[in-house]
């Protein structure tokens, strides 16, 4: 079973996984089946650049799989997901217009892309197991 993470104060030299809340960005990307290999580790890269970004705690981004015989496809054609969890909403907006997000949106994701993501943010407390 799981538990929270917290800290008693909010001091902002706490270790950024003790924070009790947060919030998550999840945006599911259905690319070309043309994609290059060099398209995909861009956007790799890309997505994992922007864990430099002020408020940026933690980035995911994985390849959707579907390989097991117990397993239905539930894509609906994404093939890939990434997470960003971020310290907070005020966090959540500066990255939003942070220049170096605006770049790999236009330079590694629009190009490969078939549709316009998917994406949605909530706030949650970060549960360890």
């Amino acid at each position: 079973m799981g538990s929270y993470l917290s800290t008693s104060g909010t001091g902002s030299n706490k270790c950024p996984m003790h924070q009790t809340k947060g919030v998550d960005h999840i945006v599911l990307l259905k690319t070309r089946p043309d994609a290059t290999p060099e398209q995909i580790t861009s956007l790799i890269n890309g997505v994992n650049s922007l864990s430099t970004i002020d408020g940026v705690l933690s980035v995911s981004i994985g390849r959707v799989f579907v390989e097991q015989d117990w397993m239905d496809d539930r894509t609906g054609g994404v093939t890939y997901a990434l997470r960003v969890r971020l310290r907070d909403k005020d966090a959540l907006h500066k990255y939003q217009d942070d220049d170096g997000h605006k770049k790999i949106i236009r330079d590694a994701v629009a190009p490969i892309i078939t549709e316009k993501p998917v994406a949605v943010d909530f706030e949650s407390h970060l549960v360890m197991g």
